[in-house]
């Protein structure tokens, strides 16, 4: 999770940048060299789990008795140093949760007078969160057997903040972000996208034994996407982050279409699956020979309900659509060792 230097991963999202009581225009004649820009922020990140880095374009201060905390760190102390004239550093007691969202609010102003004020989203830094494969899927779920995501936990750690996407960070149509959950190497995760509200699918928050509902897993984690109404048939991305900002762990595209299905959008559709696929791509999450085009994606089009998309048992993976075959039917193992029988239609 380190990137080079002392910020880690950014894990902050910019909700809102506005510029507000700016110095008053000056009597003509007009100062040609007169400030009246307000400050830009030009990076975010977490120096440890603990302090918050806001870097500006140009020297500034925090204004006196702006900073407002977010609910979730109510009771959080807050503190701000300036490390640099262009950096604010914000630093908490006890460190933000991984597993919740928070924000700030404050408001700077450059020497000039020119103000600021935003609007900062984020979830904390998670430094245990462990190495994971999308390594499961279905996408024609039916009744008994709706559509799910099982992911295989590869060393130990904890999932807090961390996120499964039907999409991609910022453009999305369902998610599930994961709570504070202590895993293990060998550990899967079942994430169901399509809950039919019954009682019994509930989170598993201690044991994994403690969900039920159809293919529900004992051995594995089970969660339900709040509100979900299952995933897209046969032309979709996958992604698992981070957290809900992004930081890509690993990512999935999946299409039965071809470049020749349409003029348009490299034949993927719609121009929401293509730039999702471009996004895999850029993110080293998906590999292609050039821009990327249905052809490159695993084609779903003989799975089923119990015909999953999987993975090899020994889970390699080389961001490839060779890396997924199609089960036979009843084939499905949400929970469990992925089947390497490959599907044979007669």
């Amino acid at each position: 999770m380190k990137l080079s230097g002392s910020i880690q991963r950014l894990v902050v999202l910019l909700a809102l940048v506005a510029p507000v009581a700016c110095t008053p225009l000056p009597q003509f004649p007009f100062a040609a060299n007169a400030d009246l820009a307000p400050p830009r922020i030009v990076g975010l990140g977490f120096r440890g789990p603990a302090q918050l880095s806001v870097g500006f374009d140009e020297q500034c201060e925090l204004v006196a008795e702006s900073l407002l905390r977010g609910e979730t760190l109510r009771e959080t102390e807050v503190t701000v140093a300036s490390t640099s004239v262009h950096e604010l550093l914000f630093s908490f007691a006890p460190p933000p949760d991984p597993g919740s969202e928070h924000s700030i609010e404050a408001q700077v102003a450059d020497p000039a007078g020119n103000n600021l004020r935003f609007v900062a989203r984020f979830y904390g830094l998670n430094e245990l969160l462990p190495a994971m494969i999308i390594n499961e899927f279905t996408t024609q779920g039916s009744g008994t057997h709706p559509d799910l995501v099982e992911i295989r936990v590869l060393t130990d750690g904890n999932l807090a903040g961390s996120c499964i996407y039907e999409g991609i960070p910022g453009d999305w149509d369902e998610r599930f972000v994961f709570p504070d959950i202590a895993v293990s190497a060998g550990d899967f995760i079942v994430v169901h996208f399509k809950p039919l509200g019954l009682p019994e699918e509930v989170d598993e928050l201690i044991r994994p034994n403690e969900s039920g509902g159809y293919d529900a897993s004992p051995e594995a984690w089970d969660f339900w996407v709040p509100g979900g109404t299952g995933l897209s048939g046969n032309n979709g991305v996958l992604t698992l982050c981070e957290n809900p900002i992004g930081g890509i762990i690993d990512g999935v595209l999946y299409s039965n279409r071809t470049s020749d299905s349409d003029d348009r959008y490299r034949g993927f559709g719609s121009t929401k699956v293509m730039e999702r696929a471009d996004y895999l791509v850029a993110e080293g999450a998906w590999s292609a020979s050039g821009l990327v085009r249905p052809e490159d994606a695993v084609n779903p089009e003989d799975s089923t309900a119990t015909r999953s998309m999987a993975r090899s048992s020994d889970g390699s993976d080389s961001n490839h659509r060779d890396d997924w075959h199609i089960t036979p039917t009843r084939g499905l193992t949400a929970g469990s060792e992925n089947l390497d029988e490959i599907y044979a239609p007669d």
